[in-house]
């Protein structure tokens, strides 16, 4: 069976010029043709009312959360500082609600940049509004090279599932301002950069739940490592979705095996 991952996508706050496209939804393409490439199905979820955000789960094998606006810090309790950017509060609500419940369900995530640190805040930790906060950060976290290029490293946690994917280090791409600070209940720091910078968390005590800061989407055509993690949470999500088939009735798994 084909797994179905779902991608959570950004609202578009402001007109596109000489459209009539406002209030839109979307999703760097990047996202999509990893999943696809990868042998899933990628379904693309819009910031919608929170009442259908089981619906949306229900349907899912796996889930990324994707890249974006910087979160509001009403989420985790702290004030607005100056360097904070752009938010969108919906989106923050919305995709909370999404994630609670794809961790409910206990099905892999995938958490990208923005969406590492939502699955921090989700779990009751706090965000660096600005790198600037942090005492010795001092790597352009925020690159101005292209996308695809690689411009600081990155070391793993020994015994981590990242890992086991990447080894000791490897190079990433980065553009964020905002850093984790405090960690949520459950998580383990898998990854740092140089400047001691959180790069990466997992959940412990579940199959895959992943949270990256850096956009491995971006890179996964040149860099076979990066490709690899997608592999591997693809991977998870097609094994979680055969368990679930084996766990349905005789009469409904015979069915669906049959088509």
């Amino acid at each position: 069976m084909t797994a179905i991952i779902g991608i959570s996508a950004a609202q578009l706050t402001v007109q596109v010029s000489n459209t009539i496209s406002r209030n839109g939804t979307y999703v760097g393409g990047d996202y999509v043709s990893v999943v696809a490439d990868n042998g899933a199905a990628p379904l693309v979820i819009p910031v919608t009312d929170k009442r259908f955000v089981k619906t949306f789960v229900d349907q899912l094998d796996g889930l990324i959360l994707s890249g974006g606006q910087d979160i509001s810090p009403k989420f985790y309790g702290a004030e607005p500082e100056a360097e904070l950017g752009v938010t969108c509060e919906k989106r923050d609500s919305f995709e909370l609600a999404l994630l609670k419940e794809t961790l409910a369900q206990k099905k892999p995530i995938l958490a990208i940049c923005r969406g590492a640190q939502l699955l921090n805040v989700a779990l009751g930790g706090t965000l660096y509004q600005d790198t600037s906060c942090i005492e010795n950060a001092n790597l352009p976290h925020m690159q101005q090279e292209q996308a695809t290029q690689v411009t600081h490293t990155v070391k793993f946690e020994k015994l981590s599932r990242l890992h086991s994917i990447f080894g000791n280090s490897t190079h990433v791409n980065s553009f964020h301002h905002q850093a984790i600070e405090n960690l949520g209940t459950g998580l383990k720091i898998t990854a740092i950069a140089p400047d001691g910078v959180v790069e990466a968390i997992e959940k412990q005590g579940v199959p895959f739940v992943v949270g990256v800061q850096w956009h491995p989407e971006l890179i996964a055509n040149e860099e076979a490592s990066m490709n690899r993690l997608f592999q591997e949470f693809v991977r998870n999500a097609e094994l979680g979705s055969l368990k679930q088939l084996y766990n349905l009735p005789f009469n409904f798994k015979k069915s669906v095996l049959a088509r």
